[in-house]
């Protein structure tokens, strides 16, 4: 079984960056899959994102990533590409690259960056972590780091997380997932930063 495992967005603002930047599938290798989703930050700003992804190679994911801040706020077009480094296994770890470049930027928009993800599959569920390097409006390195663990409840998938970034509030949250209709997945999630709560809402389509 091959895993898709982290897919780390990172939304608007270094203090505004939404759960759903923490997408997490686990699932047979799929050639293509398209998953927008809204978002609400700790700040009230809402953003709409699309990450349409491409498998043409075993272990290689290739994203394109539209994210758009709702109501003439920042929008920014990014590349990313995760590259396996190690093989998934139905019990134990492994790793994987991701590299995101920032092809077209208005305002705030998200930027370049570079992380690492590990994922493990044990007999209770499923432990995922990621580390991201990125620099914030300023040019000031922010990394984050985000922790989910990730559960089966039959027709649905549970998961709460931890997202942390410096000089910024730590994130939690928890979510489902389900599986709707043949290729199509709902996925929901809240949580709260700072005392606010925030919110996203996506799906999933695989062809």
């Amino acid at each position: 079984m091959m895993s898709i495992a982290i897919v780390f967005v990172i939304v608007a603002k270094t203090d505004s960056y939404a759960l759903a930047g923490t997408f997490t599938a686990i699932g047979a290798l799929m050639a293509a899959f398209v998953a927008p989703f809204w978002s609400r930050a700790a700040d009230g700003s809402r953003t709409f994102t699309v990450a349409p992804t491409y498998s043409p190679l075993p272990g290689l994911d290739l994203v394109a990533i539209d994210t758009r801040t709702l109501s003439g706020g920042s929008h920014s077009q990014t590349l990313q590409a995760k590259m396996q480094v190690t093989a998934a296994r139905d019990q134990g770890c492994y790793f994987a690259w991701v590299l995101g470049a920032t092809v077209w930027k208005k305002g705030d928009g998200q930027n370049s960056f570079v992380g690492a993800n590990a994922s493990c599959n044990m007999a209770g569920g499923a432990l995922h972590s990621n580390l991201v390097s990125t620099r914030d409006a300023e040019g000031r390195d922010a990394p984050t780091f985000g922790l989910a663990w990730e559960q089966n409840f039959g027709e649905w998938t549970g998961h709460i997380e931890s997202v942390a970034q410096r000089a910024a509030k730590p994130l939690v949250g928890v979510g489902l997932r389900k599986d709707v209709l043949p290729g199509l997945q709902l996925d929901g999630t809240w949580g709260k930063q700072g005392g606010k709560s925030v919110f996203s809402l996506g799906t999933k389509y695989t062809f």
